[in-house]
């Protein structure tokens, strides 16, 4: 009987124990992030740096093609609107071939999973960097793709950030590690 008890004590004692130490590893935890600087931009006073919006995931638009920028990369194989949980994307495959003719987007059913572009097989598909992205009713938000996209080719080619002319007369810092590879910065995209 005793045996038992004593058992039974420990196993308390032990999960107590237990409960303690998750308990100081969630206040560690807590602590840790409590003194770091806050994230948070206070809009409109203050915006978003280029470089924060690396990992930003704004709505979808269509990448540019290889040989010719005016064109998409899209060749209406259909998996991108198969694959989207939302059933937020509509593709009609043009007369000419591959190359589709309506490709609608609507942003207020997507839940930006992203599984549209991980299924494209020519990545036609990407996130892009729009943060101000507003509207007063949901069918302006039934993003028309290839109208979309003949816009940001009317702005231009896409061309490397140019370095100010301050900054040219210097001699070159070390390479940040966003320069060595890492994402472009959303001012590179050519947005319209």
């Amino acid at each position: 009987m005793r045996g038992r008890r004593d058992s039974k004590m420990i196993s308390a004692i032990w999960d107590n124990l237990k409960g303690l130490y998750s308990l100081l590893v969630g206040m560690w935890v807590t602590g840790r992030y409590f003194f770091q600087p806050t994230k948070t931009v206070h809009y409109p006073r203050q915006t978003v740096d280029p470089e924060d919006l690396a990992a930003y995931r704004g709505p979808l638009e269509l990448t540019r093609g290889k040989d010719d920028e005016s064109k998409t990369r899209c060749i209406s194989c259909q998996m991108c609107a198969k694959g989207c949980p939302g059933n937020c994307i509509t593709i009609v495959k043009g007369k000419e071939g591959k190359s589709p003719s309506t490709w609608l987007y609507d942003y207020t059913l997507c839940c930006l999973c992203g599984a549209c572009v991980e299924v494209c097989p020519t990545a036609a598909i990407d996130f892009s960097h729009r943060l101000y992205l507003v509207s007063v009713t949901r069918e302006e938000l039934v993003l028309d793709l290839l109208a979309d996209l003949q816009k940001r080719v009317a702005a231009g080619p896409l061309k490397p950030k140019a370095l100010p002319e301050a900054a040219a007369d210097k001699p070159a810092a070390a390479p940040r590690a966003q320069d060595a590879g890492g994402p472009e910065p959303a001012a590179g995209k050519g947005e319209g």
